[in-house]
Parts: structure tokens; C-alpha cells; sequence
């Protein structure tokens, strides 16, 4: 099963993002010291949805630092300021998918899919 650090400081986010996304293994964190805590102790991680404005970090910063030991680690920012990034257009707003706040339950659904697959998806066996 793909498994899935979620990060936010907004209790009511976490809650949809963990509803939304129920059928794949979850890590909720609640804070950026918390989720570099997770991505820590967890052997496998597939995804990181982190929101962008955090306390002490930003979301951008927290993929940066969780990447220094999963270079490979596939990630979505989650935003309420995407009017803003959109503008100012950072390196890492072009680089990393993207989604904002509000979002459709769909629409995250979607880009999860197109980034990890589907929960239970098993790679193929060649013979």
C-alpha cells in the first residue's frame, strides 16, 4: 500500500486530506518538526502533501529537507496563496506540483494518482 505524509497546521485541512484520502496508508503531521520527525522513523514514503505557510518553515523548505534523505520522494504543495506564487513564480512553485486551497476532494484525488498511483497499485512482474 502507497503511503502518504500528510502536513499541515489546519486541523480542519488534515481532516479532509485524511478523509479524502483513507484508502492509502497515512502519516499525519501537524507541524514541519513533526513530519521531519515522521519521515524520520517511516521506511517506505511515496508522497509528501505538505501546506505551503507553516510555522517555522515553509512547506518548500520541509520537501528540501526531507529530500537531503529521499532524493526521489514525490511531493504536493497544498495552498492558500497560490494567487500570490502564481505571481512571484519561485523556482520551486514551477518545479513542484501544486494545488489550491480550496481544493475538490477530486482534484486532489487526481494529482495523487498521477503522482504515485492508486493505494494498492503493485508493479508489474516481468518474466
Amino acid at each position: 500500500m502507497k503511503h502518504i505524509l500528510l502536513v499541515d497546521d489546519d486541523t480542519s485541512v488534515l481532516s479532509i486530506l485524511v478523509s479524502a484520502l483513507s484508502d492509502f496508508h497515512l502519516t499525519v503531521a501537524r507541524d514541519p518538526d513533526e513530519a521531519l520527525a515522521a519521515a524520520a522513523r517511516v521506511d517506505a514514503l511515496d508522497l509528501v502533501i505538505t501546506d505551503y505557510l507553516m510555522p517555522s518553515i515553509t512547506g518548500a523548505e520541509l520537501i528540501a529537507r526531507i529530500r537531503e534523505q529521499r532524493p526521489q520522494l514525490k511531493a504536493l504543495i497544498v495552498t492558500g496563496h497560490s494567487a500570490i506564487l502564481d505571481n512571484e513564480a519561485p523556482d520551486w512553485w514551477i518545479r513542484e506540483p501544486h494545488l489550491a486551497k480550496p481544493f475538490r476532494v477530486q482534484a486532489l484525488r487526481d494529482m495523487v494518482t498521477a503522482l504515485i498511483g492508486a493505494a494498492s497499485d503493485v508493479p508489474a512482474v516481468s518474466d
